[in-house]
């Protein structure tokens, strides 16, 4: 079964600690409205739900996030580590990787990601670039080997779909399709469904909640975001796999569920430190 985890900083964001520190150090993506908040968050991973015929018996792990501000774009990072036990008692260990550099006029992109699974491990290492906004382009990978891999029109890279989301949720949209690419397991663009609900007030959701531990940044509006995800070229009406998460205004993410199929995991944010914003002229 693969155990692809999306770099995704597409649906995982960040934590508050204060108003004033947060507002201080939010950075627009542009040309987009939603704004992003520079941050490191560390998430702790536990087993969601088992369906029946399941491979797994159990799963665990954490997740480190790091999203920093540029003068010209963005760095991301995040390591996950994921135990999954298996019914004769044997335990797998899945490590995963990834650094990625996106422009703030959404048209390029750099990549490095490396996945473990015991002691098997694959690196993936490349560049995209788009002709223009919303226009087509393509990817190059260096590492394992060198190809080429091209992007349709409409293609999207994490930040940039984050960013797309928040704005397409803000308008009332309920269903955005778009197409999306990150490079992290080696593959292509994916098709990306997202069913979006009605806004939540801080009141209504859980986020809310974790005010007195996370900060003001979390009584924020928001809204439960299903992505679906497709291969580019699939045939069946099956995705992939699925996430569920709270999406904030300001991008940060209270929970969030990957859906193997299977079984399901749920991450939830334990610290978080908010960074400065760059120094530009």
């Amino acid at each position: 079964m693969p155990m692809k985890i999306l770099s995704r900083f597409t649906v995982i964001a960040t934590l508050g600690v204060a108003a004033g520190v947060v507002f201080s150090s939010i950075i627009a993506v542009k040309p987009a409205a939603a704004q992003l908040l520079a941050h490191k968050a560390f998430y702790s991973l536990k087993l969601g739900k088992l369906r029946a015929g399941s491979n797994f018996s159990g799963a665990s792990g954490s997740m480190g996030l790091e999203l920093k501000g540029t003068c010209d774009g963005w760095i991301m990072s995040q390591t996950l580590i994921m135990d999954l036990e298996l019914p004769d008692g044997r335990q797998i260990r899945q490590d995963l990787r990834f650094t990625g550099w996106e422009s703030l006029d959404r048209t390029q992109y750099r990549f490095f990601a490396s996945n473990r699974t015991d002691n098997e491990r694959e690196d993936f290492r490349g560049s995209a670039r788009l002709f223009g906004p919303g226009s087509a382009g393509n990817a190059n990978f260096r590492v394992p080997d060198a190809r080429k891999i091209p992007l349709p029109e409409g293609t999207m890279f994490p930040m940039g779909h984050t960013a797309w989301l928040i704005d397409r949720a803000r308008v009332g949209q309920r269903l955005a399709n778009t197409i999306v690419f990150d490079g992290a397991d080696g593959e292509g663009p994916q098709r990306v469904s997202a069913f979006i609900s009605p806004t939540l007030g801080p009141d209504h959701h859980e986020g809310g909640k974790m005010v007195p531990k996370l900060g003001a940044a979390m009584a924020r509006p928001g809204w439960k975001i299903r992505m679906a995800f497709f291969a580019l070229d699939a045939q069946s009406a099956a995705p992939d796999y699925e996430i569920e998460i709270l999406q904030l205004d300001n991008g940060i993410v209270p929970s969030l569920l990957l859906d193997y199929q299977d079984f399901t995991v749920v991450l939830k944010p334990e610290q978080l430190e908010v960074l400065s914003p760059p120094k530009c002229d």
